[in-house]
């Protein structure tokens, strides 16, 4: 069906953009200050003019159907063409900015990177939100189709429309318990093969090459365990006699709240880079360019010196720890 251009209101763009961004219609009626009938109105009048459904329920909210899914990019870059164009020369108004951005970021960056963010946010942009979204190597697709605004990971996505920098180069460190038997004296390249390992699965281990280094290092390990989510692994090593690698940055921020303690990796393990990645469309965009800015030196910044977690000292302390290791299948 062609729709004519005369038929169509921006605002019904607006509200579309809203939704797609809130997936939910409360949530976009409420940041437009419109009632939910109104929001149902002209959601209504936008589905007759592209003759699709546009969004489909989704436990509490809502997601864009196919259509949406391909709708949303062209939409948002269109906006802020207008956007741009209306500002003219006009001062970048940072503190009345209402936007919401989907992002992906790295569960090794997540906890350092966006606590100083939020904090100025809070200050500078008090209208901004955020969505923190799990990244897959899929999630290029979703930047190109603007369902994604940007993405803080690991694996780098080709594409001339897709913009990068390198925000972070850390190196994989070694963890175990505090006053582990096996590390007492350091940890060196045969201790580190006879220790049990919790590691990250698969996929997750696939976009931070571990397994590739491994092998190109002639180390094999002992896995009696594999975890989906990165803050599983300081929690399980706390309470076993289980070791694990972990990227350098976030080893020390969970060092300061786990009983763990960091040794260098016991063989040769290249550098690897994280990468912020978004959209072309994006590029001049002023509220997306700030928030990328903020992302970059932030990430870029020394890591503030964290304390590790004191150690507990008391004899029921160290019982409880000792029998939670000998359940847990330590070695």
């Amino acid at each position: 069906m062609t729709t004519e251009l005369s038929k169509i209101d921006l605002n019904l763009l607006v509200l579309f953009e809203v939704v797609c961004s809130t997936g939910a219609i409360g949530a976009a009626a409420e940041r437009l200050h419109m009632t939910q009938p109104a929001m149902s109105m002209g959601l209504k009048r936008l589905r007759e003019l592209v003759d699709d459904p546009l969004f489909v329920r989704a436990g509490r909210g809502v997601e864009p159907t196919v259509k949406a899914s391909q709708l949303i990019g062209p939409v948002r870059e269109a906006l802020g063409i207008i956007n741009r164009q209306l500002a003219g020369g006009e001062a970048f108004d940072l503190a009345g900015l209402k936007r919401h951005f989907r992002i992906v970021v790295a569960d090794s960056m997540e906890p350092v990177v966006m606590p100083p963010i939020l904090r100025r946010i809070a200050v500078e942009a008090p209208e901004i939100t955020i969505e923190s979204v799990a990244g897959t190597r899929e999630f290029g697709a979703e930047l190109k189709s603007g369902q994604l605004d940007m993405a803080c990971f690991g694996y780098l996505i080709d594409g001339a429309d897709i913009k990068s920098v390198a925000v972070d180069l850390y190196d994989l460190v070694a963890i175990v318990r505090r006053d582990h038997p096996r590390a007492r004296r350091g940890l060196d390249i045969e201790g580190y093969r006879k220790l049990r390992h919790v590691v990250l699965n698969r996929e997750l281990q696939i976009v931070a090459n571990v397994v590739k280094d491994m092998v190109a290092a002639d180390v094999t390990r002992r896995v009696p365990y594999v975890v989906g989510k990165l803050w599983s692994v300081p929690a399980i090593v706390e309470a076993t006699d289980m070791a694990a690698m972990l990227p350098r940055r976030f080893a020390t921020y969970a060092a300061a709240r786990f009983d763990i303690e960091i040794h260098e990796a016991p063989m040769p393990l290249p550098r690897q880079h994280v990468y912020l990645m978004w959209h072309e469309r994006h590029e001049d965009d002023p509220g997306h360019r700030w928030l990328r800015e903020a992302i970059v030196e932030v990430a870029r910044a020394p890591m503030p010196e964290i304390a590790p977690r004191a150690a507990a000292t008391t004899a029921v302390g160290r019982s409880a720890r000792g029998k939670a290791r000998s359940g847990a299948g330590g070695t």
